[in-house]
């Protein structure tokens, strides 16, 4: 597949308020809801994936985060990379050896850490960062923010645009890293195996992957995302654009499983971000206002999950959220591994696992 072909599992959603983007995107546990044969197209979905990456821009970052607070539910993309910096800088703190950290998706979350690191009196001098980031425009952003901090690359990191997460064994080696940490990075991918595997064979025994996430499943049902365009938007050719969809993904019509408590509030949190009030709007104004360009876009079907996924994806390749989560709930980092960071919401989780072979 190139990208001058038309994507598969997409309908034309060039008219709609938001865009849709591919089923090839959402959870691959979740590909037979959309009338997707199981464990087919991985390729495909790195491919597109990897298109979106590369084509992000810094100004895409701001838009979303104009989106999540005009919404009034808060900023969430900093509270992930707060909470995400605030695991790092403790692990980095409760030893005196050399710290090699390894941030895959960097920009503004690894700012935030170095940032954190230095107000909590850590000698940068002992702390090596490995960026890997696909937007080159995005990487050399934080590269920029590190040199006035006075971090030298070479010295104090090493960064590598154009690459991603599945790059990492290749340009680091294995068991080189003391931690791993990714911020609303990984859900990047409908097939969580292998960049889990990937980064997991970094860490050297006894290193910490950090994750700070969005989490919800209403990817997992077309049914799910059919109600809400439904409810949610007007447009010119809805009628049209929602039979489409029908057409492709036939359970669209068929009911979703009912959903209720955390996960439930995770998901209307999700529609809330997506919404007339959210991105939809932030979108519409920077278009009328001529500033909107095609790399500022993003795609609302992607690789959301409960966060339970991800912790089967870490323990099958020896990542062990028990291992990490008692001694940092008794050191008081956290309350709970995994911290839900908006009470009663599964919407945003913090994650540890510690590798160890057992």
């Amino acid at each position: 597949m190139t990208v001058s072909e038309p994507e598969p599992f997409r309908i034309d959603d060039s008219g709609m308020p938001v865009s849709l983007g591919s089923a090839l995107k959402v959870p691959s546990y979740a590909y037979q809801n959309w009338g997707i044969p199981e464990g087919a197209y991985r390729l495909e979905s790195e491919d597109l994936y990897g298109v979106e990456w590369k084509g992000g821009s810094q100004k895409q970052m701001e838009y979303v985060k104009e989106a999540i607070t005009s919404t009034g539910l808060g900023n969430f993309s900093q509270m992930l990379r707060d909470a995400s910096a605030n695991v790092v800088s403790h692990l980095v703190r409760t030893t005196k050896e050399r710290i090699n950290y390894l941030e895959p998706g960097a920009g503004v979350s690894t700012v935030n850490v170095v940032d954190r690191l230095i107000r909590d009196g850590v000698d940068m001098d002992r702390v090596f960062i490995t960026m890997i980031e696909p937007s080159a425009e995005r990487l050399q952003n934080a590269v920029e923010q590190l040199e006035k901090k006075g971090l030298r690359r070479g010295k104090h990191y090493a960064d590598y645009s154009g690459k991603k997460d599945t790059d990492a064994l290749a340009l680091v080696g294995p068991r080189t890293q003391e931690i791993v940490a990714q911020v609303a990075e990984i859900h990047h991918h409908s097939y969580l195996d292998v960049p889990v595997m990937i980064l997991a064979a970094t860490l050297r025994q006894g290193g910490y992957f950090v994750s700070a996430d969005w989490h919800n499943s209403m990817w997992e049902h077309p049914n799910r995302v059919y109600r809400y365009l439904e409810k949610e938007f007007d447009w010119k050719t809805k009628d049209r654009d929602l039979a489409a969809f029908c057409a492709m993904h036939p359970k669209a019509r068929e009911p979703a499983p009912e959903l209720s408590g955390p996960e439930e509030v995770g998901n209307a949190m999700i529609r809330k971000f997506w919404g007339k009030e959210g991105w939809a709007k932030v979108r519409s104004e920077a278009m009328a206002s001529g500033q909107f360009q095609p790399c500022d876009d993003i795609l609302m079907l992607e690789g959301h999950r409960p966060v339970g996924r991800y912790m089967e994806a870490a323990e099958r390749v020896g990542l062990y959220p028990n291992l990490a989560g008692a001694q940092l709930v008794h050191d008081g980092v956290m309350p709970a591994n995994p911290h839900a960071l908006v009470d009663g919401s599964s919407i945003l989780d913090l994650l540890v696992a510690k590798k160890c072979l057992l």
